[in-house]
């Protein structure tokens, strides 16, 4: 459940103290995941932002998923004059990924300096041991699950907290009272093969939209240069285009403000999309679940309090649906999940004044060299 203790972001103390003066506070952020065009990714950077701006901290730079920091002068040049390093963890750091070792690798990296390092919003599953001495060196971990939490923990051998995924930061989303949840809405998901199935089932049935959380089923490539970027959304747009000719039931938008509009017309959501189960609970939409590629949708799940019941296979899905099963969230699931909103926004909000704190924390002109 939420209310335990432990859900709260953990930093190690920093000895120096940083003199206030009339230039705000400048971060920069790796792992900026928008570039994926995913409206889950969308709004956590989106709130990341907002809320370190809010607190009086400019963001100075931001580095795209999957770019190759290292070799980004304008972000190395950012990151030297920083007062704090934010690394978005979401769901990266699994499985010993590249990915994920490029992010830890920040801690050793000359335009560091002593710049403090937090670590936020993160899966932290089944990583190598050579990860633990760079992850015991960041200065505050976040992660977004109690499993992750635990991880963590074992890895670098000091608390850490938890915060639910950020897309839940705002609490609760209000649906219009004029809104007619008459839909079955089927998702995506980040494994192609189950991604595929969930398309043919859509394809099936004359009452389901395909509604994926994506604005195009092909994805971007913003790590790309310039030139193959362009090249790429070409084709995207034109696949975009010659896919909704063939699926005409398939629903794309272009704003996480649409999405959230088309989710709120299910009476059922299935999906296999980690964000989508997030934005569900945001929303009320009744849910089904298929793992992703990480325990990511079990985990939120388990701290909720709503436990595994809705994470179901697609032929479980299919079954359920086709013996016209309820879906409706029962009483207590609904005090659940609002209590865990709540609980969610809160903790956010905590764990923001904590990054504040932290670069604060940085000694004046320490910059790197």
């Amino acid at each position: 459940m939420l209310a335990n203790p432990r859900m709260a972001c953990q930093r190690r103390p920093f000895r120096h103290t940083r003199k206030i003066g009339p230039l705000p506070l400048k971060a920069v952020i790796l792992n900026d995941t928008r570039g994926d065009n995913h409206f889950g990714c969308m709004r956590v950077m989106r709130i990341i932002e907002q809320n370190l701006e809010a607190r009086g901290i400019e963001i100075a730079a931001t580095s795209l998923v999957r770019n190759d920091w290292k070799r980004d002068e304008a972000f190395l040049n950012a990151m030297r004059t920083a007062d704090l390093i934010v690394i978005n963890g979401e769901g990266t750091l699994h499985h010993g990924s590249k990915q994920g070792v490029r992010l830890l690798d920040v801690v050793d990296h000359p335009a560091r300096g002593a710049t403090p390092v937090a670590l936020i919003n993160a899966v932290y599953q089944d990583n190598p041991p050579a990860w633990n001495e760079r992850l015991a060196r960041i200065d505050l971990i976040s992660t977004r699950d109690s499993w992750s939490a635990a991880e963590v923990e074992k890895a670098i051998g000091r608390k850490v907290g938890f915060v639910p995924d950020l897309s839940l930061a705002e609490g609760a989303i209000a649906t219009p009272g004029t809104a007619r949840r008459d839909r079955l809405l089927v998702g995506d998901s980040v494994n192609r093969d189950i991604g595929r199935q969930l398309l043919a089932f859509a394809d099936q049935r004359d009452d389901a939209r395909y509604l994926p959380i994506l604005t195009s089923i092909k994805p971007p490539k913003p790590h790309y240069p310039p030139p193959l970027r362009a090249l790429r959304q070409a084709y995207i747009d034109l696949h975009a285009t010659l896919f909704g000719w063939r699926h005409r039931h398939t629903e794309f938008n272009n704003s996480e403000a649409g999405f959230l509009k088309s989710l709120q017309s299910g009476y059922l959501h299935v999906s296999g999309r980690f964000h989508a189960v997030c934005l569900c609970l945001a929303t009320g939409t009744p849910f089904l679940a298929l793992e992703s590629n990480s325990w990511k949708i079990a985990a939120l799940l388990h701290d909720f309090g709503l436990g595994a019941e809705r994470i179901v296979t697609l032929d479980e899905a299919r079954r359920r649906i086709e013996a016209n099963e309820r879906f409706d969230f029962t009483p207590e699931e609904r005090h659940t999940i609002a209590t865990g909103l709540a609980a969610a926004s809160k903790g956010a909000g905590d764990l923001f004044d904590s990054l504040l704190a932290l670069a604060r924390s940085k000694p004046a002109g320490a910059e790197a060299p």
